[in-house]
C-alpha cells in the first residue's frame, strides 16, 4: 500500500508542477499579448505594460512554487530530516512569496502613481505586510537556529 501511495503522490506532484509551469508561461504570453494588442490598436501601452508587470511577477511566483515542488517532491523524494532542513525549506517558501508581494506592490505603486494618490493605500499595506513577513521569517530563522537537533537551546550564536 505505501508503494502505492508513493506512486499516486509521485504523480500528482509531477502533473501539479507541469500544470503549474503551463500556467506559469501562460500569464507570460497573456501579458505579451496583452501589450501587443495595446500597441496595435492605439490603446493604453504603459496600462498594459504595468498590468504585463503584475501577470509576469504572479508567474514569476507561479514557476517558483513549481520549482520548489519538483525540487522538494519529485527530484529529491525524501522527508524532512532535520530541523536545518525545515528551516530551509520553509525560508525558499516564504522568500518566493515575500518577493513576489513586494515586486506587486511596486508595480502597483507605480499604476497608483499615475492616478490618484488615494490609491496608493493598498500597495503600501501590502508593502508593509510583505516586510512584516520578512521580519517574521528573520525572526523564526533565529530563533529555530538556537535549538539543536535535541531539542535543546544551544549556546553558540547564530551563523549571519
Amino acid at each position: 500500500m505505501a508503494k502505492f501511495y508513493n506512486i499516486v503522490a509521485l504523480a500528482y506532484f509531477f502533473c501539479a508542477t507541469v500544470g503549474l509551469l503551463a500556467l506559469s508561461l501562460s500569464l507570460l504570453v497573456l501579458g505579451a499579448w496583452s501589450v501587443a494588442d495595446a500597441l496595435r490598436t492605439g490603446g493604453d501601452v504603459t496600462a498594459e505594460v504595468l498590468d504585463t508587470v503584475g501577470l509576469i511577477i504572479i508567474g514569476f511566483a507561479v514557476m517558483e512554487t513549481a520549482k520548489f515542488v519538483a525540487e522538494e517532491e519529485i527530484i529529491r523524494k525524501r522527508e524532512l530530516r532535520s530541523a536545518h532542513e525545515s528551516r530551509r525549506l520553509l525560508t525558499k517558501f516564504i522568500t518566493i512569496i515575500v518577493i513576489a508581494a513586494s515586486l506587486e506592490a511596486l508595480v502597483m505603486v507605480f499604476r497608483a502613481s499615475h492616478g490618484e494618490v488615494s490609491e496608493a493605500l493598498y500597495p503600501s499595506l501590502l508593502l508593509i505586510a510583505s516586510t512584516f513577513a520578512l521580519v517574521g521569517l528573520g525572526l523564526y530563522q533565529w530563533l529555530s537556529s538556537r535549538i539543536d537537533t535535541e531539542g535543546e537551546v544551544s549556546e553558540k550564536r547564530p551563523e549571519a
